[in-house]
Formats: C-alpha cells, sequence, structure tokens
C-alpha cells in the first residue's frame, strides 16, 4: 500500500505540474524543439532537392540517409550517455545538429555546377552538402535515445510515473510535428524562399543547445560529480564509492536477453505497421477517395490533435488504473481497427479511423516505452534506448520502402497487412508485459 501511495503521488506530481513535472519541463522543451526543427524542412526539402537538379529518387535517398544515419547514431550516442552521462551527451549532440543546419545554410551560397549525373538526376556540390547535413542531423538525431533514458532516469521505480512521462514526451514531439510545417508556411511565404526556414531551423537548434546546459543529471547518476575524499577515509581504506567510476556492462549481453529480443522484435514491427500507414494513406486518399492538399491537411491537423489529448490527460488518467499490458493490448486493437477502416475506402469512416488511431498511438506507445526502459538496468539504459532506436528506424525505413512499392498492387489491401502487423504484437503482450520477476 505505501508503495502503491508513493505511485499516486509521484503520478499527481508529473500530471498536475508538481516537482516531478518541473524537473521534466527542460527535455520536454529539448524534445519539442528538437522535433519543431526537424519538421520544420519537410514543406519545402522535396522542392530544394528538385530546383539542385534532384530526381524523384533522390528525395527519397535523402530521407532514407536521415534514417540509417539515425540507425548509426543512435546506439553510440546511448552507450556514450551510458558512460559520460546524459547532460554531456544531449549538448554535443544538439550541437551537431545546429551545425548540419549551417552546412545546409552553406548548401544554398555555393553556385551550382553541375558535376555529372546519375539516373535522371544532377550531381552538384550544393547537393552534396545537403546529403551531407541530413546525414550529419540524423547522426545527432539518435539523441532521442539518451532523451528517453534521461527520462527512464527520472522515473526510476514508477511505472506509473513513467507511463505519463514518456505521454508527456510523446506529446511535445506530436505538437513539434505539427507546429513545424505551419512554421515554415508562414516564413516561406515571406518571400525569402527555402533561406528563412533554415535559419529559423537554425536558431531553434541553437536554443535546443542551451536548454541542454539547463538539464541536471539524473540524482542517480551523480548530478554533482565524484564525492571529494576526506583524508582519514583515503588512509583507512575506506574510500565512499566513486560515482564516476560506473561499473563496466556488456551491452551486448544486455541485448541478448530474451525480454530485450522480444521488445526490439515489437518496436521493428510496430514502425513497419506506421510507416506502411504514412506511406500509403496520401496516396489512397489522394487517387482512390479523391481528396485534395486541404483535406489531407485537415486530417492529419485532427489526428495530431486528438494524439495530442490522449498522451496527456487522457493517459495521465488511465496509468495506474489499468496495468500496463492492458492498455497496450487496447492501443494495439485501436490501430488495428483504424487500420481497417482506412482499409474500407468510405471517406465517412476515414475521421473515425483518425480517431481510433489517435486513441490506440497515443495509450500504446508511451506503455511501451515505459515498458522498455523497465527492462534495462540504470547501467544499461542508453544501450537498450540505443538499440531500440535502431529498431524503429530500420523498420520505417522498411514501412517507407515496401509501403510505396506496394500500394500499386494492393491498394486499400496495403492497410489489412498493417492491421495485421498490429494484431500479431498485440498477441504477443502476454510476453512483452510478463512481470518483472520472470524478467
Amino acid at each position: 500500500m505505501e508503495t502503491a501511495g508513493r505511485s499516486r503521488d509521484s503520478l499527481g506530481a508529473m500530471a498536475g505540474g508538481g516537482s516531478g513535472w518541473v524537473r521534466m519541463a527542460p527535455i520536454l522543451a529539448v524534445q519539442f524543439i528538437g522535433t519543431l526543427g526537424y519538421s520544420i524542412a519537410i514543406p519545402f526539402l522535396v522542392f530544394l532537392v528538385a530546383d539542385l537538379g534532384g530526381a524523384a529518387w533522390t528525395f527519397g535517398l535523402l530521407g532514407a540517409t536521415y534514417s540509417v544515419s539515425q540507425l548509426v547514431g543512435a546506439p553510440i550516442l546511448g552507450r556514450w550517455s551510458d558512460r559520460s552521462g546524459r547532460r554531456p551527451v544531449l549538448i554535443a549532440s544538439q550541437a551537431g545538429t545546429l551545425l548540419a543546419w549551417v552546412v545546409f545554410l552553406l548548401a544554398l551560397e555555393v553556385p551550382i555546377e553541375p558535376l555529372g549525373s546519375l539516373a535522371g538526376a544532377t550531381v552538384s556540390v550544393p547537393l552534396l552538402l545537403i546529403f551531407g547535413a541530413r546525414m550529419l542531423d540524423g547522426l545527432t538525431g539518435g539523441n532521442i535515445s539518451v532523451a528517453n533514458a534521461y527520462v527512464a532516469d527520472l522515473t526510476s521505480g514508477d511505472e506509473a510515473a513513467r507511463q505519463v512521462a514518456f505521454g508527456r514526451m510523446g506529446m511535445a514531439s506530436s505538437l513539434g510535428f505539427t507546429l513545424g510545417p505551419a512554421l515554415a508556411g508562414l516564413l516561406g511565404a515571406g518571400g525569402d524562399g527555402y533561406t528563412a526556414p533554415i535559419v529559423a531551423a537554425a536558431v531553434i537548434s541553437a536554443a535546443g543547445m542551451l536548454l541542454c546546459l539547463t538539464l541536471r543529471e539524473p540524482r542517480q547518476r551523480c548530478p554533482e560529480g565524484p564525492p571529494t575524499q576526506s583524508t582519514v577515509p583515503r588512509v583507512l581504506g575506506q574510500q565512499q564509492r566513486r560515482c564516476d567510476t560506473a561499473p563496466k556492462v556488456d551491452a551486448r549481453a544486455s541485448l541478448r536477453r530474451p525480454l530485450v529480443l522480444g521488445l526490439l522484435a515489437a518496436t521493428f514491427a510496430q514502425f513497419l505497421a506506421f510507416s506502411l500507414f504514412y506511406s500509403g494513406f496520401p496516396l489512397h486518399a489522394t487517387q482512390e477517395i479523391g481528396w485534395g492538399a486541404a483535406e489531407l491537411g485537415l486530417f492529419y491537423t485532427v489526428l495530431s490533435a486528438a494524439m495530442l489529448v490522449v498522451q496527456g490527460p487522457v493517459l495521465s488518467r488511465l496509468a495506474g488504473r489499468l496495468a500496463p499490458r492492458t492498455l497496450f493490448s487496447l492501443g494495439m486493437a485501436g490501430l488495428a481497427c483504424a487500420q481497417l477502416t482506412f482499409a474500407k475506402g468510405d471517406a465517412s469512416l476515414l475521421y473515425a479511423g483518425a480517431l481510433l488511431f489517435a486513441a490506440g498511438n497515443g495509450i500504446a506507445w508511451p506503455t511501451f516505452q515505459a515498458r522498455t526502459a523497465d527492462a534495462a538496468s540504470e547501467e544499461e539504459q542508453g544501450a537498450v534506448q540505443g538499440a531500440v532506436t535502431s529498431a524503429g528506424a530500420v523498420g520505417s525505413i522498411a514501412g517507407l520502402t515496401l509501403g510505396g512499392i506496394a500500394y500499386p498492387w494492393l491498394g486499400g489491401g496495403l492497410f489489412v497487412v498493417a492491421a495485421s502487423v498490429f494484431v500479431v504484437v498485440l498477441l504477443a503482450a502476454p510476453a512483452l508485459f510478463r512481470r518483472p520477476s520472470a524478467d
């Protein structure tokens, strides 16, 4: 009963603006700024690539470059943060993101002189610089694994508060992805072309780096540095445990545990299904339903707004009242049903599907993130979160690629495939959420 009371107190602080919420504010701001800076490039990137001589495949490769770089960077940054602390790695990675946008700006100033051609695309120095910028941004964008490890550190030992905290992180990301394209549209309308949005992204990244300076290392990770050793304990051989010499952890052994392997497989499957939807739905809505840009934009706005509500107040009320396995299972069921409504091709059902999608994702993904954090010890949290981010990146690459290839043949059947993947993950929930004593 005492443990349950502490959980409710901590949960209340996290949800209602107490000390837990205040402690999370800087990392939430970093998350929001990171996604805002990334999404601000979405509306104009395809046009910029075309202006520089790129072909359709060039734009696809540019997107894959970011994902592949994040796949490489996430586990490296995660393991580094286990050894050196979360705060310095977050600062360094934000500095790398800022540098990526500076390189992006440089690409706009370099004359477009063709170096050759490849499969219908013109290769130029500015285009190569943009690829380099996206690669650097992807490598440092792997710091999402460090941010998740930071949240796991803050909520150590409190499962309900951890679910709410990851829900808040999801809200910050959703808000950033919603406002980024809108901000790019406003700045691009000013007549400065691509320069204004890119400058804004650089400024936003600089603000994120400054915010990282305000972060404090979680208590169990020695926020004040190694303790000062007095003379008497040193002489008597009774020195305090130095918190700057953390025990070495075999990251590979940590990732080979059956539960962690299962969580990585489930991460891949979820991102695969999500990416099948995101790659197929715009084609489905425009070709089968006859929607234009305005209708599509309104749909995504409703989806994002509903997800913000679910990730925030709804999840705060449900966490601690329903078991994590139950919440996750309900979320997976909602996501599967949403995909089936999209497959119907009926315009009247699409918004019902959007609400089901938002509800399912809003409760399932933060709950799943909390579970992955529970599966890792403090010493291996960064390594596990890095592997989870990489598994998600591989799932995204596979889903986006397969979705684009398969939709012309499958049509709405692509969403049935996505629903089937969510059902498989739903069936795996008992194994993924077995009690800690069985881990």
